[in-house]
């Protein structure tokens, strides 16, 4: 239920409104309203301003008659040395180029702005500019950086207010967290932004709230709480005539009617979205609802129906390229197909998904390779800037070097002193180079690892689809051709032939999980790196002679994503390693957290450090100390108490967030 603000708060809001209105009023009244009028005025802060202005109402409709208003008010405020009019020109060129996509350029123009807002001690003018660094990192799918930026421009409004301005950061950072699977955080942070907007009386934002809450207990499995935020903003979507809005509610409250077998609401409701989003003509949002609709008339029996539903969301989504649409409209034609025993049209249209799928795995894989490829091209370049800075440090050297040699001819007893020094400092140079070309190589080495394990991997996960799956669908394939030739001749299909196509199909289906479990295990998103770090060594030394044990202690949170999934390979590496070269009896692991550091402890009564230097530090040793330095981590490897190999990480964890 809505509440009204206390007095107070009422007071503050019709304080922010009234500036506001008087600010308006104010830029009216002195203002020039055209282009002409504005040059003709005298230089003054005033024209600095009104420039900005131009700059930023002409983004839209002329872009380069508002880079040169733009550059003309930054030119101005410079010459008049006039801060804030530098700072506001600074941000408005920086918005020209996040419309055009020059996310760098305006990086660089925010961050000059930024440092401006700073020195004037203008907390709106530094949230603004967090937020537009936050924006442009969500673009780049940076979104660690993105949320951080959020975090700050969030403090800012947090002192100083809106209200209104508190709540939209609040809902943009849990929007954040969703994307990074930080689900309770989200959770949390969007109650935040509804308190605050029942408080002020935004009911729309209210309302939308309570859809992006519900998004989030769907994937906690709550689908009760789901529900019922659904249906809240449905309730006020509906009234205030907000169709866009109101279709999406509709349709993701469909989705779980759907899987509470709720089948005639989720179509009623289904039908209500289509209808909303056809008199919009957004079609890949008809391509969605139609295919969710075809879903649910297959599920109730209707098929000519269902396949008219599912034909039209198929033929929209290929206009539209909504890949994700096309699959589910393909997968449940096949569905449909095969209960009506149509064996031709249910390859048909499996052959289709099969083929979708893979194309949209290829593109996701293509673009995290590409990204590889792109930090790789990024190191190489630092490198050889270090190389450059290594070899001017060298000249630097020389060129010192006969400076103090013409200083010392004079005095024989200073050239002694002094040749000494000289000596001291040549050699720490040599000493310091040596140590950045070790650095470098080593880097160097580690990276070239990372792209064998990843080429490794590809290959040996095209080698399993190949022989595994690839296999498994050939024979699935022979057997529905047999079962389609009988049933063509009006003779009932062999029952060993049914049974071994089920077989072959639960076979391939088993298998995908397993490569699928291979690649990300379940077990960590869902539930942590110690439980994920349990499942791994009990199925890999499951059925061998090596026991293990596993302890952590002082580790009551979930870590970053990215510094679980480093931790967990590592310790598979190091199982791997374990059970290919050592011969160990027994495996122990710990985490542990201690003086800000997560620490894991990898111990095996194994052959020990022998085992590695017989055959020299492997891709799989190189694996494990590049993804320690990836998260500014080290890793040591060393004999154990008795015998056996210890080896040791140890990573800084991040900050705690303030109020958690």
């Amino acid at each position: 239920m809505l509440q009204a603000p206390p007095p107070g708060r009422r007071v503050h809001a019709f304080r922010w409104i009234a500036a506001a209105l008087g600010l308006l009023l104010a830029s009216l009244v002195a203002r020039p309203q055209s282009p002409g009028q504005v040059l003709a005025m005298p230089d003054d802060t005033t024209k600095a301003l009104t420039l900005s202005d131009l700059c930023f109402a002409y983004r839209r409709t002329h872009a380069d008659s508002a880079e040169l208003f733009g550059q003309a008010a930054l030119r101005l405020a410079r010459k008049l040395r006039f801060t804030r009019g530098e700072a506001q020109a600074l941000n408005d060129l920086a918005i020209l180029r996040i419309d055009r996509s020059a996310y760098d350029e305006a990086d660089s123009l925010l961050r000059l702005s930024l440092a401006l807002r700073v020195q004037l001690h203008d907390s709106a003018g530094m949230a603004a500019v967090h937020n537009k660094l936050g924006i442009i990192h969500q673009e780049r799918f940076m979104l660690e950086d993105a949320l951080e930026e959020d975090l700050k421009a969030l403090a800012i409004y947090e002192r100083t207010g809106p209200p209104a301005h508190e709540a939209t950061l609040l809902n943009n950072i849990a929007i954040l967290q969703f994307n990074l699977k930080q689900l309770p955080r989200s959770l949390a942070t969007h109650r935040r932004a509804a308190a605050i907007r029942e408080r002020i009386g935004d009911k729309g934002g209210l309302a939308a709230s309570y859809g992006n809450m519900a998004n989030v207990e769907v994937l906690m499995g709550d689908t009760a709480s789901a529900m019922d935020h659904y249906n809240e903003a449905i309730r006020f979507f509906r009234t205030a005539g907000s169709g866009p809005e109101l279709a999406v509610q509709l349709h993701n409250l469909a989705s779980i009617e759907v899987a509470r077998g709720q089948l005639e609401q989720a179509a009623q409701h289904y039908t209500e979205a289509l209808t909303i989003r056809t008199a919009s003509g957004d079609r890949k949002a008809m391509a969605s609802s139609l295919a969710g609709l075809g879903g649910v008339r297959l599920d109730q029996g209707r098929m000519p129906e269902a396949r008219n539903l599912l034909l039209q969301a198929l033929h929209i989504s290929r206009g539209v390229d909504a890949r994700r649409e096309g699959l589910q409209a393909l997968l449940d034609l096949a569905r449909l197909h095969a209960r009506l025993n149509q064996g031709d049209s249910t390859l048909h249209y499996y052959g289709q998904y099969a083929a979708l799928k893979d194309s949209i795995f290829n593109a996701d894989l293509g673009a995290r390779l590409a990204e590889a490829e792109v930090r790789f091209e990024t190191g190489r370049k630092e490198r050889q800037i270090l190389a450059q800075r290594a070899a001017i440090a060298e000249l630097e050297a020389q060129s010192e070097h006969r400076k103090l040699l013409l200083v010392l001819l004079p005095g024989a007893a200073l050239l002694v002193l002094l040749g000494f020094l000289l000596f001291t400092r040549a050699r720490q140079h040599r000493q310091r180079a040596a140590h950045d070309a070790a650095i470098i190589r080593e880097r160097e080495s580690g990276m070239q690892g990372m792209l064998q394990a990843t080429e490794s991997e590809r290959k040996r996960i095209a080698r399993e689809l190949h022989d595994g799956i690839g296999q498994e669908l050939t024979g699935l394939k022979l057997r529905l051709e047999e079962i389609a030739d009988q049933m063509r001749r009006g003779r009932p299909p062999r029952q060993e032939a049914l049974a071994e196509a089920l077989s072959i199909t639960h076979g391939a289906g088993s298998e995908v999980r397993a490569i699928a479990h291979a690649l990300m295990p379940q077990a960590l998103e869902k539930v942590g790196l110690v439980a994920a770090t349990d499942e791994m060594l009990r199925r890999t030394l499951q059925g061998t002679e090596t026991s293990y044990s596993l302890e952590q202690f002082g580790l009551r949170h979930r870590l970053p994503p990215a510094m679980e999934v480093a931790l967990f390979r590592i310790v598979q590496e190091l199982v791997q390693n374990t059970q290919k070269h050592a011969h160990a009896r027994h495996v122990g692991v710990q985490f542990l957290v201690n003086k800000g550091h997560l620490v894991l402890i990898y111990e095996d009564d194994g052959r020990g450090l022998g085992a590695v230097e017989d055959r020299g530090a492997g891709i799989g040793l190189l694996n494990i100390r590049e993804r320690a330095h990836a998260l500014q981590g080290s890793f040591t490897m060393g004999k154990g108490a008795e015998q056996g190999m210890v080896a040791t990480v140890r990573i800084p964890l991040p900050e705690p967030a303030s109020g958690s």
